[in-house]
């Protein structure tokens, strides 16, 4: 960005040349990255600026701003321009792949300063390149940061983990551990006693029998502690009820993903509503709890809530601050507002993405807000005139490789709601640029391949954010080398067939 500035100077003969960034969360605001001076009039990397009242501020709603000549004048209140008699100004806005203003590429000279046509669409060719410089920046700070976050947690989780071994371990001795020693007492006595004194040795063969019972109990409570009860056999939804119907708060579940969730998901949303429930109980004085498990698009968002009192913190070491680190290691954020009197509401969002399933493979067409794109695509799948659907092939690799000929997929909707099957009939690998006819013909959608290639391009590059973290690759895109996988498939209503669960998971993006 240095050298590009620089050169931006030198080619139009200017005194000042430089890329400004907007500022995350501060509108308004921008921030020098690169920049290129003589003379006295310099605006140093790093220096932040408002552009309200600056022709810097026309660059969110101009795509060209230019003023040839009397700059100095017309925004005599700016210091720099007035300054330093900078009369001419040019700036280009740079714009993100989805459209947001990331700032802008600006030029300044002392005398006038007026680009042709060419040396516009130029200009702009440049700033579109910044314009991908720091959205991979912003890609790359972002996938830091999160992994921070996650190693945070996780060594908490893991110090929570050893913790957690600990009163395990003293549960066992002090518990189920005693009762199976005296029950071992309790029977060699009977044994002793049996001859010459049974009815003394029914006694103590009673004694053995309750010991026995007590010591199933406390291991039967400790297991269900480890792992959710029914969650292996039921999924989330029946851990969820038999979750309820254990509560002596009444517990009113609202909705839940008809999906199989992954195991690290399924166990941590119900740790949620295990550990809300539990406090909504002991602390808040609630009379009922409300749950609702909802897939949205490529997350899952959890509402837990009840009528309690009220005041509850997160605090270190607590309930709440373990439920948030095992969220927030699975990538996710957990909320809660708490106000004294006002109930407790909790909210945690968890993305689907990176903790795919091999045990509940699946294709799903659409996203939240698509205008009804999914439900077109999922009635062309079930009426045979969509034979086809084509992903990246390093979303198959991440979960052990593409499904096989003949096997079934289940289809759903952008909420995880259950369509029917397709039955895989051929798999191919090829370039983006090199699929062909044959896939458009499929598709009975777009009339050509270049028009289909645009529609796939503006598909990945509304999911962009979500491909670079899932591929840990930050700014990326999508090029005309990625290799695809291509589905040819047939609508089958139901097959009943047991394969269907054999294929090695399903990629987000593979309703395209």
């Amino acid at each position: 960005l240095r050298a590009f500035v620089r050169h931006l100077a030198e080619a139009f003969d200017a005194e000042l040349a430089y890329v400004a960034e907007a500022v995350d969360r501060s509108p308004g605001r921008v921030r020098v990255v690169a920049s290129w001076h003589r003379g006295a009039a310099r605006l140093p990397q790093g220096t932040e600026y408002d552009v309200t009242g600056t022709p810097c501020g026309l660059t969110s709603e101009r795509d060209v701003v230019a003023f040839p000549d009397g700059a100095s004048t017309r925004f005599a209140g700016v210091a720099l321009i007035a300054g330093h008699g900078l009369d001419g100004y040019l700036a280009i806005p740079m714009r993100g792949a989805r459209g947001a203003h990331l700032g802008h590429v600006a030029v300044m000279s002392r005398t006038r300063l007026e680009a042709d046509e060419d040396e516009l669409t130029a200009l702009g060719l440049f700033a579109a390149r910044a314009a991908a410089e720091i959205e991979r920046r912003r890609h790359e700070l972002a996938l830091r940061e999160r992994e921070a976050e996650v190693l945070a947690s996780r060594a908490r989780m893991v110090q929570a983990a050893d913790d957690e071994r600990r009163r395990i371990g003293r549960d066992l001795h002090d518990g189920a551990q005693q009762r199976l020693l005296a029950l071992g007492h309790l029977a060699t006595l009977a044994m002793r006693q049996l001859p010459d004194a049974p009815a003394q040795a029914a006694t103590l063969l009673e004694q053995v029998r309750e010991e026995a019972r007590l010591a199933h109990t406390e291991l039967r409570e400790l297991a269900r502690g480890l792992h959710p009860a029914g969650l292996s056999e039921r999924g989330l939804a029946g851990a969820l009820d038999a979750l309820a119907g254990r509560s002596t708060l009444p517990v009113q579940i609202v909705e839940v993903p008809e999906r199989r969730l992954p195991d690290p998901v399924a166990v941590t949303v119900y740790y949620v509503v295990s550990e809300t429930l539990s406090n909504a109980m002991r602390h808040a004085g609630a009379s009922q709890l409300r749950v609702a498990v909802v897939q949205r698009d490529r997350e899952i968002f959890v509402e837990v809530v009840d009528d309690g009192s009220g005041g509850a913190v997160v605090e270190e070491g607590g309930g709440l601050a373990g439920l948030g680190d095992r969220v927030a290691a699975l990538g996710g954020s957990l909320s809660v507002e708490s106000p004294p009197g006002g109930g407790t509401r909790l909210t945690a969002t968890i993305p689907l993405a990176p903790w795919r399933s091999a045990s509940e493979p699946f294709l799903e067409f659409g996203y939240e807000g698509d205008g009804g794109l999914g439900e077109r695509l999922i009635e062309l799948v079930r009426s045979g005139h969509k034979r086809v659907s084509v992903c990246i092939a390093r979303e198959w690799d991440l979960e052990g490789g593409p499904p096989r000929v003949g096997q079934h997929l289940p289809i759903h909707d952008s909420s995880g709601h259950g369509r029917g099957f397709v039955e895989i009939e051929r798999v191919a690998e090829l370039p983006f640029d090199q699929v062909g006819e044959d896939v458009v013909a499929a598709e009975d959608g777009p009339s050509t391949v270049e028009e289909w290639r645009a529609r796939h391009r503006a598909f990945y590059d509304g999911c962009r954010d979500e491909m670079a973290f899932l591929l840990g690759e930050p700014g990326w895109r999508l090029t005309d080398e990625e290799p695809m996988i291509v589905l040819f498939y047939r609508f089958v209503a139901d097959p009943g067939a047991p394969e269907r669960r054999s294929v090695t998971g399903r990629p987000g993006s593979a309703g395209r």
